[in-house]
């Protein structure tokens, strides 16, 4: 596994905002963040800028993890930290060599593969690595 370089930061918002802070940071900052959307198949409502590292997420109707962490924590919180590898699969295979272990696994329409890995091992941060789509 090659660890490519850090892919992005997601900024955990109020679903109420999530389309002003889209805007802001577009406006403010000169992202390039598009109008979020609800992730298929999730209750999670997104809008990812790979260019300027940067993604807004929200819970989607009250519902999901983001949601239940605005609940718990409020609004602004640092969600997962992405590193972008070569290969997923080395990535897995790497992280069970480690004794990391793996919270959660994730393969968008768009082909994009992800392992999230658990909290406590992190030092509470969310670790996330992706693999974009080759091609």
């Amino acid at each position: 596994m090659k660890i490519l370089g850090f892919n992005r930061v997601e900024l955990i918002v109020r679903e109420d905002e999530i389309e002003a802070a889209v805007e802001k940071f577009n406006a403010l900052l000169g992202t390039h963040l598009p109008a979020p959307f609800v992730v298929p198949g999730q209750t999670v409502k997104s809008a990812t800028d790979f260019d300027g590292f940067v993604e807004f997420v929200s819970g989607v109707d009250g519902e999901g993890p983001f949601a239940a962490r605005v609940a718990e924590k409020g609004a602004g919180q640092i969600g997962p930290l992405v590193w972008e590898v070569d290969d997923i699969d080395s990535a897995r295979e790497w992280a069970h060599e480690k004794g990391l272990a793996i919270a959660y696994e994730y393969e968008s329409e768009e082909g994009i593969r992800q392992i999230i890995f658990d909290r406590d091992e992190w030092f509470g941060f969310t670790v996330t690595f992706m693999q974009r789509p080759r091609g």
